[in-house]
């Protein structure tokens, strides 16, 4: 089960499963085709924002945000923000805590998103 969170080897099962229909049909048959997936490219300063959380920096990265707001489209601004909110959502209490940040702060971070969103004040 380990096998179906990790993203290569969920890469590497369906390229196996993809070269395994392959081989097994009949060889004159040109309608197959294997089709792979690409990732999103990068937000601008999703990178940046990444190696942050990496370095378990949320607060410097949520500050870090909120400086990007007329660096970058708002359209960008508004999907980065949804993106690192999400992000940091997915760690525990106790990994927020021990970084000195916490479920609440992504709350707030959200609601001031959305009153951004909302003010349209760009």
């Amino acid at each position: 089960m380990q096998n179906e969170s990790d993203y290569i080897m969920r890469q590497i099962k369906a390229f196996a499963e993809g070269l395994g229909y392959m081989l097994s049909k009949n060889k004159n048959n040109t309608d197959t085709e294997i089709i792979f997936h690409m990732d999103e490219p990068l937000l601008p300063h999703q990178f940046e924002l990444q190696q942050l959380i990496d370095k378990k920096q949320y607060a410097a990265a949520a500050k870090r945000l909120l400086s990007l707001r007329y660096a970058i489209s708002e359209t960008d601004f508004f999907k980065l923000g949804v993106w690192f909110y999400d992000t940091l959502n997915q760690r525990s209490d106790t990994e927020l805590q021990q970084n000195n940040y916490s479920r609440a702060a992504i709350v707030a971070g959200l609601k001031q998103l959305q009153e951004l969103q909302d003010g349209g004040d760009r």
